[in-house]
């Protein structure tokens, strides 16, 4: 409600805000679920499977869901992003307000209708937090901040859940006010505070696909390129934009390690396909990036487990040449075999 020169406006929801309004009515059930924020993810299997996932172990919720909700829920969300679910059409990958969503349609989910609903971390943590919380040691921290302040090209690797995007937003929030910052991601998560921020948003049932942004940063004038993930041929070209400037440029990547995460990229580049033999893929991968940050979650407790300096690839020995940090321990000379 509103006034103006003594006269009353009523606003009225928008068509988006009536469909997500719609939505959650639908899942009505789990209302004071998305209400919790120390849930980070439901995960609805099927009609009357409910399980959520708050600190170390996932349980199960005891509610009634009906198979009808669920799917209503799913084609009001498609609805709300402009997408369209159904025979042709039965995976649905969306997001509101704080949440990202995968959902699936049988006969693709064996169950019925299902979905996965994961909540965005509504701040930017800190490195002094990471520190309190024992994610990082103070060591580490200043390798961190040092590695923003010199502009070092740098991924950041983990598991699914390691805490991979809250790690970017805290070395995002490291940069310089006065930079330019172009991001891309398939479901935005990333929280930049510079001014000057082009976020671009990757949607393959629309036809743009992160190597597309990529090759538009190029004459978008960015400072730095940062992806949100690396999961294809993107990786090509975003190592190619390290290579011709933008230094300071990151991503993050599924690895298990610091090591998994360079045979990763490597694996990554090839898909493009674009001819390059693969010890000279390595060698510009040893020449363009310069640390990988690994976090690891592991028994309900989150690590920055390994910092690893890139120092080139020894073709030679066939390895790269890194410095490698690991959890309270100093710093040590190691090669990262290829």
């Amino acid at each position: 409600m509103a006034f103006d020169n003594g006269q009353v406006y009523i606003r009225r929801p928008s068509l988006s805000e009536r469909t997500l309004s719609a939505f959650l009515e639908a899942l009505s059930p789990l209302k004071g679920v998305f209400g919790d924020e120390s849930i980070n993810e439901i995960m609805i299997n099927g009609p009357d499977e409910v399980f959520i996932r708050q600190g170390i172990a996932d349980k199960r919720l005891s509610v009634r869901l009906s198979a009808t909700n669920i799917q209503t829920a799913i084609t009001l969300l498609a609805s709300h992003v402009d997408k369209v679910v159904g025979k042709n059409s039965l995976i649905l990958s969306a997001r509101f307000p704080g949440f990202r969503v995968e959902a699936v349609l049988p006969p693709v989910s064996l169950k019925g209708p299902s979905m996965c609903i994961r909540r965005h971390a509504r701040r930017v943590l800190t490195l002094d937090e990471y520190v309190a919380r024992e994610t990082i040691t103070p060591s580490q921290a200043s390798v961190v901040r040092e590695a923003v302040a010199q502009r070092k090209n740098f991924l950041v690797a983990g598991s699914t859940y390691s805490g991979k995007t809250t790690l970017m937003n805290s070395i995002l929030s490291l940069v310089e006010p006065a930079e330019r910052i172009y991001t891309i991601e398939q479901v935005p998560e990333l929280k930049v505070a510079v001014e000057n921020w082009t976020p671009m948003e990757a949607d393959p049932d629309q036809g743009v696909t992160a190597r597309e942004l990529v090759q538009t940063a190029m004459r978008y004038s960015p400072n730095r390129i940062i992806l949100g993930e690396l999961r294809g041929q993107e990786a090509y070209d975003w190592l190619d934009a390290l290579n011709t400037g933008h230094p300071g440029s990151g991503a993050t990547i599924h690895a298990d390690g610091a090591v998994d995460a360079l045979q990763r990229l490597e694996s990554l580049v090839m898909m493009a396909e674009t001819g390059i033999p693969y010890n000279a893929i390595q060698q510009w991968i040893g020449r363009a990036l310069n640390v990988v940050f690994f976090i690891q979650y592991r028994h309900g407790v989150r690590r920055l487990a390994e910092i690893c300096h890139l120092n080139g690839f020894d073709r030679v020995r066939g390895e790269y040449s890194a410095t490698t940090i690991h959890y309270g321990e100093s710093h040590e000379s190691t090669p990262v075999p290829a």
